[in-house]
């Protein structure tokens, strides 16, 4: 069994080191020879390594001349992947930390593998559990700012209890998107209270925050309440700030915030009290 070595994700060339990514060209060829009625048969056998990597694991399977175990020799069990839908890119790098659960979690043999598909760009690499990972239920997820923007699909690619029995994987998502940063600002006079919000987005190419115009709101709550509402939808300008002003003699507090876009999280200011 090829080992897993974790690597960056944003090098996008398959989930794994130690597993060729697509098109998967390179190819194991031999003969198989088995008895079949007291007459000995020998028949061709062409696998792709990730193919390979399932044979090999296993092994009770390779003496069948490598054909998949018949359905109802299978188990029913589960290998679960558990890992976090809110992806936030606001630093070069992170580690986030995968689990995998059930039976391919057990030790011995076992082990569990997934791929990490984008919708639009394909396989952005994976995580292995097990005897092909760095452990039996936790792997690190190496995340770089360069990684791709969206919703990723935690795709099951193989799962073998410590009989070599298949199992089946649940499918999870993980959204990836940049951060943002909110700010306020505030000032009273007499009974008329002016707010000021300024709107950041992370940049993958200098790795710092920069302004921006971006849709967002003003929200208030009363003091001692837990509530937050809505105030006045605004957008900043080029320079991503936005401004408004309006009477109200009580103190009140106040935020800031940035709706999510296809590419940002949203995100809240601190709070202000006027």
């Amino acid at each position: 069994m090829p080992a897993i070595v974790r690597r960056s994700v944003a090098a996008r060339t398959g989930f794994a080191q130690g597993l060729p990514s697509p098109p998967f060209t390179s190819m194991i060829a031999g003969t198989t020879e088995h008895q079949v009625g007291g007459t000995t048969m020998r028949s061709k056998h062409s696998i792709s390594w990730r193919t390979a990597a399932v044979v090999t694991a296993a092994l009770t399977v390779a003496t069948a001349g490598l054909t998949a175990a018949p359905a109802n020799a299978r188990t029913t069990a589960t290998c679960n992947l558990t890992a976090p839908y809110r992806v936030v890119i606001g630093q070069p790098y992170k580690e986030f930390k995968l689990y995998a659960s059930g039976v391919c979690s057990m030790g011995g043999t076992a082990w569990s593998a997934w791929n990490l598909i984008h919708p639009s760009q394909g396989d952005q690499g994976g995580a292995g559990f097990g005897s092909v990972g760095s452990g039996n239920n936790q792997y690190s997820w190496d995340v770089y700012s360069s990684h791709t923007i969206g919703v990723h699909t935690w795709r099951p690619y193989a799962a073998y209890d410590s009989n070599s029995n298949q199992l089946s994987q649940n499918t999870v998502q993980s959204d990836i998107r940049l951060a943002t940063a909110a700010w306020i600002t505030s000032k009273r006079t007499q009974d008329v209270v002016t707010l000021t919000g300024t709107s950041l987005l992370y940049s993958t190419g200098s790795n710092s925050y920069f302004k921006r115009s971006a849709k967002g709101a003003f929200q208030y709550k009363e003091r001692g309440t837990t509530t937050w509402r809505g105030l006045k939808a605004v957008t900043t300008n080029s320079a991503g700030v936005a401004t408004m002003s309006y009477r109200f003699s009580r103190t009140r507090d106040y935020r800031f915030v940035l709706y999510t876009t296809p590419v940002s999280w949203d995100q809240a200011s601190a709070t202000t009290t006027r």
